[in-house]
C-alpha cells in the first residue's frame, strides 16, 4: 500500500524536518507546541527512482524531539485516515495525536475548537494537498486560531500552480468544477483576471504562474495579516514547474529561519534534480543492457552552486494582477 514519490518530495520533506526542528527548539520554553497536518497522507511512502523509504510528514513531526510537539492533529480522508491512525498510534504510543477522518475543509472548525484551550501555544500547520483542494476558509481559520494578541499560526502551503494551470484551457473554456476549486482556494474570483490575461496572450505561461503565486501571497499578507510570505518553486526532473511552497509567518524568527532554509534549498534542489535526471537515464540504459563504468556514482556528478551566490531573498508581493 506504499505510495511512490518523486525526488522533489524527499527535498520538501527534508526542508520540513529542518524547519520543524528549529520551530520546536525556538518554542521549547512553552508548555504546549501544536502541529496540524491537513493532508496527513499514508503510513508508507517510497521514493520512485530509488525505492528508498520516505518518512511522511506525520512521522517527521512525531520524531522531532528538541522539543517535541505536545499535541498533533492529522487530517485525512478514509480509508487512509484509519490506516494512518493505526500506524501512528502503534509506533508512537502515549503521544497526544489524533487523525481526524474526513475532508479537512469540513472538519477543521471542530478540530480547532477542541484545541481552543491551548490557542496560546506556538502552532505550525502543514498544508500539502495534491491539487487545489484546500479552501481559503480553512486557511483563514488557521490564521485566526491563535489569540489576537499573539503571533499567528505559521502556515506552510503547497500551492499546486503547475498542476492546476493544466486544467485551465487556453481556449477560454473552464469547467465549472475547476473554476469553483480555484475560487474556493483563493477565497475570491480575482484569479480569473490572470486567466483571462493568459488566454488573451497578455501573460506568458510563466508570467501567469507567478501571478497566481503572487495573488496567494498578497492575500495572506494583506487579508489575513501575515507579515512575511516566502515562495519556493519546485521543479520536476525535466525542469517543469510543478508547485510552489508558500510559507506564511508574522514572527521574525520564523522569517529568518525560513529565509535561510530557502536559500539553501534554492541551491540544493537543482543539484537533486540533476542527480535524479542522471539516475533515470542510467536506469533506462541498464534496462537495455548498457552499464556505466562508474555505476551509481554518476548520479552524484552535479555542478555545485557558488557559496557566494544568493539564489533567494524575500520580496514583497505586488498588488493582484488587474488592480495595479
Amino acid at each position: 500500500m506504499a505510495r511512490y514519490w518523486g525526488f522533489w518530495t524527499r527535498g520538501k520533506l527534508d526542508l520540513l524536518r529542518r524547519y520543524l526542528d528549529a520551530f520546536t527548539t525556538a518554542s521549547k520554553s512553552q508548555e504546549e507546541i501544536l502541529y496540524l497536518d491537513l493532508f496527513g497522507g499514508q503510513p508508507s511512502n517510497l521514493e520512485r527512482l530509488t525505492g528508498q523509504d520516505l518518512d511522511g510528514s506525520a512521522r517527521i513531526a512525531l520524531n522531532v524531539d528538541d522539543a517535541r510537539f505536545s499535541r498533533l492533529r492529522f487530517f485525512e480522508l478514509e480509508p487512509y485516515a484509519s490506516r494512518l491512525s493505526q500506524s501512528l498510534k502503534s509506533d508512537f504510543p502515549g503521544r497526544d495525536l489524533e487523525v481526524v477522518a474526513g475532508d479537512c475543509n469540513q472538519t477543521i472548525s471542530s478540530a480547532l475548537g477542541s484545541l481552543a484551550h491551548v490557542n496560546w501555544a506556538p502552532t505550525f500547520a502543514f498544508i500539502d494537498p495534491n491539487g487545489p483542494d484546500v479552501h481559503w476558509s480553512t486557511i483563514e481559520a488557521l490564521a485566526k486560531f491563535k489569540k489576537p494578541t499573539l503571533k499567528k499560526t505559521e502556515i506552510w502551503l503547497l500551492l499546486a500552480v503547475g498542476m492546476f494551470t493544466r486544467t485551465l484551457r487556453v481556449d477560454g473554456s473552464v469547467r465549472p468544477e475547476d473554476a469553483a476549486k480555484l475560487t474556493n482556494l483563493y477565497g475570491t474570483s480575482q484569479w480569473e483576471e490572470i486567466y483571462r490575461a493568459r488566454v488573451d496572450g497578455r501573460l506568458t505561461p510563466g508570467e501567469a504562474r507567478e501571478e497566481y503565486v503572487n495573488l496567494m501571497r498578497w492575500r495572506l499578507e494583506n487579508v489575513l495579516g501575515y507579515q512575511w510570505t516566502h515562495p519556493l518553486e519546485i521543479f520536476n526532473e525535466g525542469g517543469s514547474s510543478i508547485y510552489h511552497m508558500v510559507f506564511a509567518t508574522d514572527h521574525p524568527a520564523g522569517n529568518k529561519i525560513m529565509t535561510d532554509l530557502y536559500r539553501k534549498a534554492a541551491s540544493e534542489f537543482p543539484a537533486m534534480r540533476e542527480a535524479a535526471r542522471r539516475r533515470r537515464t542510467r536506469l533506462a540504459l541498464e534496462e537495455e543492457g548498457q552499464f556505466s563504468l562508474f555505476g551509481a556514482e554518476i548520479d552524484d556528478l552535479t555542478a555545485p552552486v557558488s557559496a557566494n551566490e544568493t539564489l533567494y531573498d524575500y520580496t514583497l508581493p505586488d498588488a493582484p494582477y488587474g488592480s495595479r
